[in-house]
C-alpha cells in the first residue's frame, strides 16, 4: 500500500474512532430514516416535498451467470449470490445534505435530516447494511457542511472509489448513466466525486464530458448542504453482481472514442498479459517462467497504471487474449470485444467477482486457473494478499486447446 493512501485510510479511521466519542455539533446526526417505497403504508415514508423518486430500472434481476466448478470454488467468505433484485432510483432532495466518512459511511439526507434509503450506503466488513443501521447514526462529531449554490449530484461509494480504478468504473462512473435516464444531467450544478488525485479518475471524467470547474470532491467536502441534491442508487444495489446495463454503459461511454483510429501492424497488441509487478499484493511469484510460456504465443507484458486510458481502450478493445492474475488491472476487459478470451488466475484462498461476471455480461469467452496456496485463507483481507505460483502447464493447455479448436476460429495463431 502506497504511504499516502496508508496514511489517508489511517487518518480516516482515527477520525471514525473520536467521531463517536467528542460529541459537537450533534443536530446533524440524522433523526430516522426516510423510506422511498410507496406501496408501503407506513409514517416514515417521504413526502414528494423532502424527496422526488424518479424510478429507472423498477426491480430489475441480475443473474450470476457462471459454471458450477466456479462456483463452488468462489471464497467461502465472500460467497455471491446467484440472484439479485435492485430497484434502481434516482432522488431529488431539496435542501439536503450529504456526509461521509470516505470510509464506510454515505448519507444523503433530506431537510428533515433523516437519511434517504436506497441512496444511501453503510458497509460493515465490505458488505453493504441496511440504511437504519447507517454508520452516521454511531457518529457524535460533525463539522458543519459547507454550502453550495445550485445543484449537486453526489456519485460517492464508500471508501473504495477513493483511489480504486475498479471500483471507479463499476460503482462511480455508472451513476452518471442512471442521472441521464432520470432527465436531470443537464440540471447538475456540481459533481460530488470521491477523488480526483489519480490521473484516470481525472482523465475518464474528462473523456464523459464533465468540466473540470464543476467537479469537487468529498476529500475537500465530507459534509455539503446544496440547494438540491441529487443521489442515484448504488449501480450494484446492496450486492456485487454486475448488471448488464453498466457493461453497456461504460463500452458505449468509452469504446466510440477509438472506434475510428486504424493502428498499423506494428502498433497492434492481440495477445496481452497483465503483469503486477507494480504492486505489493498478488504478486505471480514465478512470473519469468509464466512469461517464457507465453513468449511463444507472442503475448506482451503490460503494467496497467502504466497507460492512460485512451491507451487501454486501444490495447483492450484489440485484443483477442487477455492473462492476469485477478486484480484491478482488469477492470479494462470491459473495452475488449465480444468473444475476447480472458483467463484470469486465482489464489485458492481469493476467489471472487466481479470479473469473472462482468465477462458472462460483456459476452466474453472467460476461463480461470485456480493456484494452490500454502496456508488456509479465512478473509478477504487476507486472501488479497496472498502470492501466486503459477502452473504455467495448465496455462498453456488452455492456448493450445483455442489453437486446436476446429470447430471455429482459433483466437491463437499457430507460431
Amino acid at each position: 500500500m502506497k504511504p499516502k493512501v496508508f496514511y489517508d485510510k489511517s487518518t480516516n479511521r482515527l477520525k471514525k474512532i473520536l467521531g463517536r466519542i467528542i460529541p459537537h455539533n450533534t443536530r446533524f446526526r440524522p433523526s430516522g430514516v426516510c423510506h422511498i417505497n410507496t406501496k408501503t403504508n407506513n409514517e416514515t415514508v417521504c413526502a414528494q416535498s423532502e424527496v422526488r423518486v424518479h424510478s429507472i430500472y423498477p426491480n430489475l434481476t441480475t443473474p450470476l451467470e457462471i459454471s458450477e466448478d466456479l462456483y463452488i470454488a468462489c471464497s467461502d467468505y465472500w460467497k455471491p449470490m446467484r440472484s439479485v433484485t435492485t430497484d434502481y432510483v434516482v432522488v431529488e432532495v431539496p435542501n439536503g445534505r450529504v456526509y461521509t466518512d470516505n470510509e464506510s459511511s454515505v448519507a444523503i439526507m433530506s431537510q428533515q435530516n433523516r437519511i434517504i434509503e436506497n441512496v444511501s450506503l453503510s458497509l460493515t466488513e465490505g458488505k453493504a447494511t441496511s440504511a437504519d443501521q447507517n454508520n452516521i447514526f454511531n457518529q457524535s462529531y460533525f463539522q458543519a457542511p459547507t454550502r453550495f449554490q445550485g445543484t449537486v449530484f453526489s456519485m460517492l461509494t464508500g471508501g473504495a472509489g477513493l483511489n480504486n480504478i475498479g471500483h471507479w468504473f463499476l460503482d462511480v462512473l455508472p451513476r452518471l448513466h442512471l442521472l441521464r435516464e432520470s432527465g436531470l444531467y443537464n440540471e447538475v450544478d456540481w459533481f460530488l466525486v470521491p477523488n480526483t488525485r489519480y490521473s484516470y479518475q481525472t482523465e475518464t471524467l474528462e473523456l464523459l464530458g464533465i468540466p473540470a470547474e464543476k467537479i469537487i470532491t468529498s476529500v475537500e467536502y465530507h459534509h455539503l448542504t446544496a440547494d438540491r441534491i441529487i443521489a442515484s442508487t448504488a449501480p450494484r444495489g446492496n450486492h456485487t453482481l454486475v448488471p448488464r446495463w453498466l457493461g453497456q454503459y461504460i463500452r458505449n461511454s468509452f469504446l466510440p472514442l477509438v472506434q475510428h483510429e486504424v493502428l498499423p501492424a506494428s502498433e497492434r497488441v492481440p495477445y496481452l498479459y497483465i503483469s503486477r509487478s507494480d504492486s505489493a499484493m498478488r504478486n505471480v511469484l514465478n512470473e519469468k517462467e509464466l512469461l517464457e510460456a507465453l513468449e511463444a504465443y507472442k503475448f506482451k507484458s503490460i503494467v496497467s497504471s502504466k497507460y492512460s486510458i485512451l491507451e487501454k481502450i486501444r490495447m483492450f478493445s484489440q485484443a483477442k487474449v487477455v492473462v492476469s492474475a485477478t486484480g484491478a488491472g482488469l477492470i479494462s476487459m470491459l473495452f475488449c470485444k465480444p468473444g475476447t478470451k480472458i483467463i484470469e488466475i486465482f489464489h485458492e484462498g481469493f476467489v471472487i467477482e466481479p470479473f469473472y461476471d462482468i465477462a458472462t455480461k460483456i459476452d466474453l469467452d472467460y476461463d480461470y486457473i485456480i493456484c494452490k496456496g500454502e496456508k488456509p485463507v479465512h478473509n478477504a483481507d487476507e486472501g488479497q494478499r496472498q502470492h501466486l505460483f503459477v502452473d504455467t502447464d495448465q496455462v498453456v493447455e488452455i492456448l493450445e486447446k483455442m489453437r486446436k479448436n476446429t470447430g471455429k476460429k482459433s483466437s491463437v495463431e499457430a507460431v
